[in-house]
């Protein structure tokens, strides 16, 4: 199965300007020209998020060498670091897969909330923060569905991660079943999406003045889950607004319920 392009999740989604104004907006991908500029802007980015854990790495494994017990807090913070740059590499290799149209999701049948719960408790171990409370609420009774675990899950984990890194307080993640089928909503307190943002939602390599990213936060989530027969959208946050007083940013995962036939796919 064929999936558009796309491009590599490394800025937040729910960046920096504080309005949102509680629009839900459906997130498709769209392939923009790929000026110098921005290209450059993407590899220094990859750059940095290459050489910030393995310097933080390095300087542990510095530590330990001359220190004279082992040290947990040590140990964590290099655990951390080496987790950020596989997943760095992991969405490096997915993007090599999209790009050239080749990834064919290796479905097989799951309980749902086991994949969203993996995804919630990685996300905690890599992005999160002690001043922020991740909570994760799941349905009593199994939610099967037909999906691509390691994909998606890592999808999953993505937005998450980004709701973890722009909140002021309160991350939760909710699981429910409604007409539609599975529907997983992340809600954050931060500053929400602004209206630059949520006009270019899902779109690869476009600057955007009110962010330190390239507009590309959501557009690998969009067509994964697009080639699930999913979709995305972004909503206003149902928690109540965090410190800088204007509403957070809720992600909407929407897949089908079920387990879908083989030859369907």
């Amino acid at each position: 199965m064929a999936v558009s392009p796309v491009s590599l999740v490394v800025d937040d989604p729910s960046s920096n300007d504080p309005a949102n104004g509680g629009a839900t907006s459906a997130v498709s991908s769209a392939t923009t020209p790929r000026e110098p500029h921005l290209r450059t802007q993407f590899l220094r980015r990859v750059a940095h998020d290459i050489a910030s854990p393995t310097g933080v790495a390095m300087t542990v494994l510095d530590e330990l060498a001359h220190g004279a017990e082992v040290r947990p807090e040590l140990l964590g913070m290099a655990r951390r670091s080496l987790r950020r740059l596989m997943r760095l590499s992991e969405q490096l290799s997915l993007v090599a897969e999209l790009e050239s149209g080749l990834l064919t999701p290796d479905a097989s049948d799951v309980d749902f909330r086991n994949v969203a719960k993996h995804a919630f408790d990685e996300a905690l171990s890599i992005d999160g923060r002690r001043d922020v409370v991740g909570a994760c609420a799941l349905p009593d009774v199994p939610l099967p569905a037909s999906v691509d675990s390691r994909v998606l899950g890592g999808v999953l984990r993505e937005i998450i991660g980004n709701a973890l890194r722009v909140a002021s307080s309160r991350v939760e993640l909710t699981v429910e079943v409604d007409e539609t089928g599975i529907v997983m909503r992340v809600d954050d307190d931060g500053p929400g999406f602004s209206a630059e943002a949520r006009a270019t939602l899902g779109r690869r390599f476009v600057p955007r003045a009110a962010s330190r990213g390239l507009g590309l936060s959501l557009s690998i989530a969009s067509d994964v889950l697009r080639s699930h027969g999913g979709s995305l959208e972004v909503e206003q946050s149902r928690l109540p607004p965090g410190r800088r007083g204007s509403p957070g940013a809720s992600v909407v995962v929407r897949l089908p319920a079920g387990r879908r036939e083989r030859d369907a796919r």
